[in-house]
């Protein structure tokens, strides 16, 4: 989503520094011209000009860079590379040193992208690389780290003395665990890659005093791999000691990995068979079946034990897959899919050759994903998910004997997932999210963030006000029903019922334990490990949105002043986040672009993304309220203007807010009601402060000059006659279109004849021009349907695809393509008819078909 700052005259136009005071420099102050032209600046090519400028000047020069660092401690989406030579160039030693102090004090995305890199370039003292990594140390960890140690320590520390001395220094003030993991591996790497020399001997001698010193096993064990990763064989004999003590089957079978890991990199320089014994001790000695299933696992993977595969399947006979117990985890197999692959050939009537057998038979495909051929999609990509891929009827019975017989199998997570899918669409929502959510704890764990995002795809957006209404009435075990009372409150909050659901958010934060501090209860909660998501303070921000909404929205219905309707929409317009729901922690978008909903652009967009895109998006909520005060008889001429000026406001905001509005509006449509409606303004209200404003909007979106020249004419004393000067020059190039000229992707989907949710006048026109060539449109409700057909065929095996469709302010353009049989194949003899139908948001603009070759 974008955020609308201003009307986005230009939606490149990016703010980035207002300096203020800037202090005194080696060279004096700047010159006044160039701090005034860095606050105007209004593009990313001019403010890349302006730092051009700094970075003329001669260095280093305190106040220049004061003005530039001042910057980057906000928020700032720009492309600015030259930004760090000039703070290369311009920085004081005093203001490297400060820096390294305070580094974590400025924006995460400006630290990786420009202010590390200023730091390695100019630390020059062991103080600032402490500084540095000490700041760091609470968001930017191991490969910060690393880049620390590999390009700064071995250039400024040379002594071993120093090297030891600055070791513990730095490590005591590390009081971050994640943080200090991360310097002890960035210190081996540094070792590792110094074959020979004073600051490697250093190192493994402070490694070796570290450990010994350490309490904590699991800061003791990550020493002792980091040494026998160095050679130091003898660190197993200090593991094996004290490996029983370590609690967390967890930690115990991350240390087996990490020792297996080593030999699988270093097989010729450490002692092969030391480590194959202790891995045989820890497999017939620990009691926790995960560690042994671990341990197996490594032996007969990277240290080539035939026999441990034997007893791996020995023992998953007996325990199915291992799971971590209390810990929310279970064994994962990750990439060695070739353990499984072998105990299938070799083992085929074990519990996991059996399971696998079971798993095709009602899969109807290999388990493997290596062993399915690849399937050839020649007009249009399709992509191998979505509800077109599940046979509910025929599943359902199969997924849940599969389940009685292997719930300790690697493939239940993946049968509980298709089993919920099965259930959520045949509406059996209840089953589905209890289903879904016994899938995020089954092994072999690889469904996990598949279904993390399912269950709230499916309490969110999936199912409608009165599902989630009937679903909370039943009994869900904890914390299920947390999540369901939850995702009706924000039903009712995208209702505009905000009394209600002000009273369902206070009951939950009543709740005495927060659904989120047991581990890994909420969906996603183990991809923020390091920045937990304060869902609880996330939804005490938003119940005190509601609370004022519910005061305002009750307000107005008693008084019915329109400036109290006003006051409502305004209120929602500025706050995105309040139809937001916080069980997706920040992974909304991440989730439903990478590939675990239908694919919005290839044929399968799902037609609930557009209700709960029209629900979501708080624009489209304050909307009809401004045109409700805009044609209120009683409202004031002022209030009025303003609220025909917020009308324009809100169509900018759907029109920016991202490829969610796609689902439900039309962009070429929007631009129509947002150059009309400002239109409309400048006609009835030119003497209003905010006609400017309007004529630079419609500028913008229609590249006609006459609008911007308007300005200048009508309004010579204007706040946006720089904004106004720079959008003419933009219209002086020979490449300059306006955004609204611009190509987008819509998202469609592709319909079958015997849709239920197909109209009956949309299929009769179908039948009507399926039986010769032809291609053409049909709006109906909120829909336009679009239809390719290739006419009559000879033969079976032909067919219509949709390899994309663009759109613009006027014009829609569809590119199809239509194939023959595969080469090789042989087709039915039999005359046939082949088209395709799609759907996408209703629209006025003009249809153009393309055949694509």
């Amino acid at each position: 989503m974008n955020k609308l700052v201003t009307i986005a005259v230009l939606t490149v136009i990016l703010l980035f520094v207002l300096a203020t005071g800037a202090g005194a420099s080696a060279t004096g102050e700047p010159p006044a011209d160039l701090k005034v032209k860095i606050e105007e600046v209004t593009t990313e090519q001019e403010f890349r000009e302006v730092v051009d400028d700094f970075n003329s000047l001669p260095g280093p020069d305190a106040g220049a860079a004061e003005i530039l660092l001042d910057g980057l401690k906000e928020e700032n989406r720009i492309d600015a590379w030259n930004v760090v030579d000039a703070l290369v160039k311009l920085m004081t030693d005093e203001q490297v040193s400060q820096l390294a102090k305070d580094i974590n004090t400025y924006d995460q995305d400006n630290i990786s992208r420009y202010l590390v890199s200023v730091l390695l370039a100019r630390i020059n003292s062991p103080a600032d690389l402490t500084s540095a990594l000490v700041s760091l140390q609470d968001g930017y960890f191991s490969g910060g780290y690393l880049q620390f140690m590999e390009q700064i320590w071995p250039r400024i520390i040379t002594d071993p003395a120093d090297a030891a001395r600055w070791l513990d220094e730095t490590y005591v003030k590390l009081n971050n665990p994640a943080a200090r993991e991360s310097f002890v591996n960035a210190v081996g790497v540094v070792a590792q890659k110094q074959n020979s020399g004073v600051n490697r001997s250093a190192i493994i001698d402070w490694l070796w005093r570290t450990q010994e010193k350490e309490a904590d096993y699991v800061y003791r064990y990550n020493q002792l791999v980091t040494l026998y990763r160095l050679g130091e064989t003898r660190a197993l004999d200090a593991i094996d000691g004290f490996y029983p003590g370590i609690a967390s089957d967890q930690n115990r079978a991350g240390l087996i990995r990490s020792m297996a890991d080593i030999m699988r990199w270093r097989q010729e320089e450490l002692d092969q068979d030391k480590l194959i014994d202790w891995l045989w001790k820890v497999a017939g000695t620990d009691v926790s079946p995960y560690c042994r299933q671990t341990a197996l696992a490594a032996l007969y993977l990277d240290l080539g034990q035939e026999k441990a595969l034997q007893q791996f399947v020995h023992d998953t006979d007996q325990n199915g897959l291992a799971a971590l117990n209390q810990e929310g985890q279970v064994f994962q197999i990750n990439s060695d899919w070739q353990l499984l692959k072998d105990i299938s050939q070799k083992y085929p009537q074990s519990y996991l050759g059996r399971g696998i057998k079971a798993y095709e038979e009602v899969r109807g495909k290999p388990y493997f994903e290596i062993d399915r051929p690849e399937e050839q999609f020649t007009a249009a990509w399709t992509p191998p998910y979505g509800d077109e891929e599940y046979e509910p009827d025929r599943e359902i019975p199969g997924w849940e004997k599969f389940l009685a017989d292997y719930s300790r199998h690697p493939a239940a997570d993946d049968a509980a997932y298709r089993l919920a899918r099965c259930y959520e669409i045949r509406g059996r929502f209840a089953d589905a999210v209890s289903m879904m959510q016994k899938a995020r704890f089954l092994p072999d764990g690889d469904m996990r963030y598949a279904a993390d995002g399912r269950l709230v795809y499916i309490l969110d957006v999936r199912m409608n006000y009165d599902q989630l209404k009937a679903l909370s009435s039943e009994t869900l075990a904890p914390p299920l029903d947390t999540l369901v009372n939850y995702a009706l409150a924000v039903g009712e909050i995208r209702r505009d019922h905000y009394a209600s659901a002000a009273l369902i958010l206070e009951e939950l934060l009543k709740q005495p334990e927060d659904p989120a501090s047991g581990p890994y209860i909420l969906p996603f909660s183990r991809l923020n490990v390091d920045h937990q998501y304060d869902f609880r303070g996330a939804v005490e921000k938003q119940l005190a949105a509601v609370k004022e909404l519910a005061g305002l929205q009750a307000q107005w219905e008693e008084s019915k002043d329109p400036a109290d309707l006003y006051s409502l929409a305004a209120s929602i317009f500025h706050n995105e986040m309040l139809y937001y729901s916080h069980l997706w922690a920040g992974n909304r978008q991440y989730y439903n672009w990478l590939g675990n909903i239908n694919a919005t652009g290839q044929g399968h967009a799902p037609a609930e993304m557009a209700a709960f895109a029209r629900e979501m998006i708080n624009y489209n909520h304050s909307l009809p309220y401004f045109q409700q005060v805009y044609r209120e008889p009683s409202s004031a001429p002022e209030l009025k203007a303003r609220a025909l000026y917020s009308t324009g406001l809100c169509y900018i905001g759907l029109d920016e807010w991202g490829d969610d509005a796609l689902f439900a509006f039309n962009l070429p449509e929007l631009v129509k009601r947002i150059t009309s409606t400002y239109q409309q303004f400048v006609r009835e209200y030119p003497e209003s402060s905010m006609a400017d404003d309007a004529l630079l909007a419609l500028g913008a979106y229609t590249g006609d000059a006459a609008y911007v020249q308007k300005i200048f004419e009508d309004y010579p004393d204007s706040d946006v006659l720089e904004k106004a000067k720079n959008l003419l020059k933009d219209m002086e190039s020979p490449y300059y279109r306006p955004g609204s000229r611009y190509g987008w992707s819509a998202p469609f989907k592709i319909m079958s004849r015997e849709d239920q949710n197909l109209p009956q006048e949309i299929r009769d026109w179908v039948d009507a021009n399926v039986l010769q060539p032809f291609t053409g449109s049909k709006t109906m409700g909120e829909w336009s349907y679009l239809l390719v057909a290739a006419g009559e065929k000879p033969t079976a095996g032909y067919c219509v695809g949709i390899t994309g469709i663009s759109g613009r302010a006027d014009k829609i353009t569809v590119y199809y393509q239509v194939d023959g049989p595969q080469p090789g194949l042989l087709a039915a003899q039999a005359l046939t008819h082949p088209y395709i139908l799609i759907r996408i948001p209703a629209n006025e603009a003009a249809v153009e078909f393309i055949e694509v070759s």
